[in-house]
């Protein structure tokens, strides 16, 4: 991490996860409470959006985010779309404000007990998990436990699909997805075979397939990453530093925001049009962003284009992140292109 040169540098409230870089037990009380904040905004804005709801009005046009997503994934929906039970709107709402409490006091637990360095803990079990930004085997097994959780959630809402059943736009009901795992009709839609455009996926079997292709890559990556140090070749290509580490995660979270924001506006297979609205066309106006073909007179958009956008220009911030921070992990100094501008903005003033 650069220093500029000096060695005691102190971060301000305002800086993030920077003023725990040396504290691996702080840094961990951080993320705890970021997944609070994740759930209590998903919590609450459900529930917010819940006593809200019209039931005269389609959802898509009600400026919903969140009860269009559980509505595509089975729940309170019947035949056509049409929200039929609102009490299972609640109960997510509420588990999540439960959740986010529980990680919340985890957060203020870790905070205010123990040490601020894993290394420093009693415990062996925490011990194991403390890491150094050079640390490439502890990091790599800290990324295991990650792939872990991610293919385990991966795998759940295929057991989900199978068991109680998600809306099949096709059909227009709820009904229960058994994945087709079929691994080269999964890579024919990885690699856009014509006939295979991934973004235009048109049944639910594929989709579930591929979210069990995942789940499985992630789990024996997750075990893989757990047991198994690093290659050699980790040492030689990655950068090992805080920055470079958040430069790369920056760069994956910018890739996929991209990615869904074109997804959710052209398929209306994994989006439904009776909760997302129409799909979207692009506008090719100054902005790029996706304009909305639909006149919705309750919100001035459909549920599609506001998930889309933010996709957009999530993906769009986080890349030019990854770039800072790449550059800046790489060597290169931002003073550089201060004192280059603002001679340049002194040269030029002097012309004039």
């Amino acid at each position: 991490m650069q220093t500029y040169g000096n060695q005691n540098v102190e971060y301000g409230w305002w800086s993030g996860n920077s003023r725990f870089t040396d504290f691996s037990a702080q840094f961990l009380a951080a993320h705890i409470g970021q997944i609070a904040s994740m759930t209590f905004f998903a919590g609450s804005i459900t529930l917010f959006e819940l006593s809200r709801y019209n039931p005269d009005i389609p959802l898509y046009a009600q400026g919903f985010v969140c009860l269009p997503q559980l509505s595509r994934v089975g729940f309170g929906v019947g035949a056509g779309g049409a929200v039929v039970d609102t009490y299972p709107f609640f109960a997510v709402g509420m588990i999540h404000l439960f959740a986010a409490a529980v990680f919340g006091s985890g957060a203020i637990f870790h905070i205010l007990t123990g040490p601020k360095v894993l290394a420093d803990s009693d415990s062996a079990a925490s011990q194991r998990f403390h890491f150094e930004w050079d640390d490439f085997e502890t990091q790599g097994r800290i990324l295991g436990h990650h792939l872990l959780f991610l293919g385990s959630g991966a795998l759940l809402f295929v057991v989900w699909a199978a068991t109680h059943g998600i809306y099949d736009p096709n059909v227009g009901e709820v009904r229960a997805v058994s994945p087709g795992f079929d691994i080269v009709r999964i890579f024919k839609y990885g690699w856009a075979t014509p006939g295979f455009n991934p973004f235009f996926v048109d049944n639910l079997e594929d989709v579930m397939g591929g979210h069990l292709f995942i789940a499985l890559i992630d789990i024996a990556g997750g075990i893989y990453h757990i047991l198994v140090k690093p290659w050699p070749y980790t040492e030689r290509i990655f950068t090992k530093s805080g920055e470079a580490l958040l430069g790369y995660a920056l760069g994956g979270l910018g890739l996929m925001g991209l990615v869904a924001a074109y997804f959710c506006s052209v398929n209306d297979v994994v989006f439904p049009v009776e909760f997302f609205g129409p799909v979207l066309q692009p506008n090719l106006g100054f902005l790029p962003n996706f304009a909305d073909t639909l006149d919705v007179s309750a919100s001035g958009h459909t549920s599609r284009f506001w998930i889309a956008n933010f996709h957009y220009f999530w993906g769009f911030y986080c890349i030019q992140g990854h770039l800072f921070h790449a550059l800046r992990a790489s060597g290169f100094d931002f003073r550089v292109l201060t004192k280059f501008f603002t001679t340049e903005t002194v040269e030029l003033g002097a012309d004039i």
